[in-house]
């Protein structure tokens, strides 16, 4: 049901849901409420697995929305977001195009992420293709008395992820890969097994992953969506089965181990690309840090295993 709220000049509110069928129904009923009596607040704008078509939400899901005030200051320091439930958690923090956020968990478990901004940033993240991104899978206007819904139509195309990668941006993330195989080993070598783990387990993995949206796109042309979302889906059974040994325990030996898995499955799709796409290959940077790792590795372990060239 659409209908307008107390006698705004120009603001409409959807109401689509039902408590039976949407958890975040009494916090969107509040927040819709507050717009209509709020003449700053100029447009709520749902996005994120409640607007979308594939992947829906499920009881897992959080409530992702774009508030579009011109007064933030009140949704920075939390004294909105009080209003709307039993808010147990709460923290600001930075966003896209240089936006804030506010998430919050109301009640036991229910996360609510608000985008902030005032109407002048929010036409420009939308007219230069910043909020692009978060928005092409799906997006709902819940409420708008900034006109905003004609351009978002305009605007906003529906898609899905196209990881494309120049030679450049390729061959400098294999210079960075290979260069952090060597340094997480010292690192593990000198027992500094914070370190690296912190490089093994989350930098080389960050490197891993675009990699891995690059190859599955272009070897099976799956959506590989962003930030790994999904992975286990798209990555193939494969890949998934590898990516169990490239994990490592806050353990030197198996560190190391999760190590030379992460190198070796890295090595090899890296290979691939560079073929299916013509791009050059750094043989000598891939040696370089398989020499090291092989020299490194533990007296009593067999052999790697390291594809030959």
């Amino acid at each position: 049901m659409t209908f307008s709220l107390g006698g705004r000049k120009a603001g409409e509110v959807k109401e689509r849901f039902s408590r039976e069928m949407d958890r975040y129904f009494e916090i969107k009923k509040k927040i819709l409420e507050y717009a209509g009596q709020d003449d700053a607040i100029k447009a709520v704008v749902a996005i994120g697995s409640t607007t979308r078509k594939e992947a829906k939400a499920d009881e897992y899901s959080d409530l992702d929305l774009f508030i579009v005030t011109e007064e933030p200051e009140p949704w920075y320091s939390g004294e909105y977001p009080k209003r709307f439930g039993d808010l147990r958690i709460s923290f600001l923090e930075p966003t896209l195009g240089g936006g804030k956020e506010r998430r919050s968990i109301y009640d036991a478990d229910k996360d609510v992420d608000m985008l902030i901004f005032t109407p002048e940033e929010f036409v420009r993240i939308v007219k230069e293709g910043i909020a692009g991104w978060v928005m092409n899978r799906g997006y709902e206007v819940l409420y708008d008395s900034l006109d905003c819904t004609e351009l978002l139509g305009e605007m906003i195309v529906p898609g899905h992820s196209d990881p494309s990668i120049t030679e450049e941006e390729f061959l400098n993330i294999l210079g960075q890969f290979y260069f952090h195989d060597i340094w997480a080993a010292k690192k593990i070598r000198r027992g500094e097994l914070w370190s690296a783990k912190m490089c093994v387990d989350s930098y080389l993995k960050t490197l891993l992953l675009r990699m891995l949206e690059v190859y599955r796109f272009q070897t099976a042309g799956v959506d590989t969506w962003h930030d790994g979302r999904f992975l286990e889906r798209w990555a193939g059974e494969e890949i998934v089965g590898e990516l169990q040994s490239c994990f490592g325990h806050y353990e030197r030996e198996d560190l190391l181990q999760a190590l030379i898995s992460t190198h070796k499955l890295f090595a090899r799709i890296t290979r691939e690309i560079a073929e299916a796409k013509g791009f050059s290959y750094p043989e000598d940077s891939r040696k370089c840090a398989e020499e090291y790792l092989e020299k490194f590795r533990l007296r009593k372990r067999t052999k790697t295993g390291f594809p030959q060239s």
